[in-house]
């Protein structure tokens, strides 16, 4: 018996038979070899849907194309449903990127079979993304505090955020949405905070903008706002935390020098025109730039919107 038939006979629920579904859905077997022409032939009219589902698959879930087109209607489908519903976008992202680390022999915890929650896998996922940091990669933070087992530091721009937060869920890390990033280093001061042990992350805001709610917000590995006293951080750095929410008027964004900020709007913009061009946008609150680089940014119009149209007011 081979590994697969094995799992299905220990996971007959997840043994999916359209066939028996249908039977079940009409009542009367007489009816299913009806209704099931019918979804046959909705199936081989519906190439346009199939089209998006395929598409769908390919820009959210980066699903081989040419692999896909070779499969019929119903398979793309049910593919579509199985990673939509059944997994999940997020978890699907999850379960792809630890298997490229353990591929690439980064995770510790290497018994497969021992994972029962994706908290496991993230946690995991946390320690390898910590391995990769390089020395380049530091020099785009500023280094609040480390210890044997943590690790506390300020991202000064999109790649350190999305390298020190990643494995997280943070919106702030996001790789499809980088203009989350620049928001709220612009509105006030972002913390990421790391156990080098567990693998655990916790990210700490502070809004210093007059025109929205002086927030300050905690927020756990999987985006839940937390309370401080629920994050697990030891004294010494909620101590670090506070110094800095109390005494420091700059926000990450204010930090840079000029030179700096231009050099990180552009690359930014870079990114946007390099986006699947069916997703258009204008970007919102403009950054001043010096009169050169201002120039050039009025001719880049395209931009890529995000994935979700209510962008948050919160470090989440």
């Amino acid at each position: 018996m081979s590994k697969i038939e094995e799992l299905k006979k220990q996971n007959p629920h997840y043994t999916i038979d359209s066939v028996d579904i249908i039977n079940s859905l009409v009542g009367k077997t007489k009816y299913t070899e009806m209704v099931i022409n019918l979804v046959k032939n909705n199936f081989l009219t519906s190439k346009n849907n199939t089209n998006d589902l395929i598409n769908e698959l390919v820009h959210e879930y980066e699903f081989n194309r040419e692999e896909l087109k070779l499969k019929s209607p119903e398979e793309v489908y049910n593919i579509f449903k199985v990673v939509g519903d059944l997994i999940g976008y997020s978890n699907f992202k999850t379960i792809k990127k630890f298997i490229e680390l353990n591929e690439r022999k980064l995770i510790v915890n290497n018994d497969l079979t021992s994972y029962k929650t994706f908290d496991e896998l993230e946690l995991q996922m946390s320690l390898a993304q910590l391995k990769l940091i390089d020395k380049e990669m530091e020099k785009q933070i500023q280094k609040l505090y480390e210890n044997n087992e943590w690790l506390v530091i300020k991202p000064l721009s999109f790649l350190a955020s999305k390298k020190y937060g990643a494995s997280t869920k943070w919106c702030t890390t996001q790789d499809n949405n980088p203009e989350y990033y620049l928001k709220y280093s612009r509105r006030g001061i972002l913390i990421y905070c790391m156990n080098k042990i567990t693998g655990d992350k916790v990210a700490a805001f502070k809004s210093l903008d007059t025109t929205f709610d002086r927030e300050t917000s905690f927020w756990n590995l999987v985006d839940q706002r937390i309370d401080s006293l629920e994050s697990g951080l030891p004294i010494e750095v909620m101590n670090i935390i506070r110094d800095e929410f109390t005494n420091t008027k700059l926000s990450n964004w204010d930090i840079l020098s000029d030179d700096e900020k231009n050099r990180q709007v552009l690359w930014l913009e870079n990114e946007y025109n390099n986006r699947n061009k069916d997703y258009e946008v204008g970007m919102e609150e403009p950054i001043e730039l010096t009169e050169e680089v201002a120039t050039r940014r009025a001719r880049i119009v395209p931009m890529v919107a995000p994935r979700y149209d209510d962008v948050p007011t919160q470090a989440g």
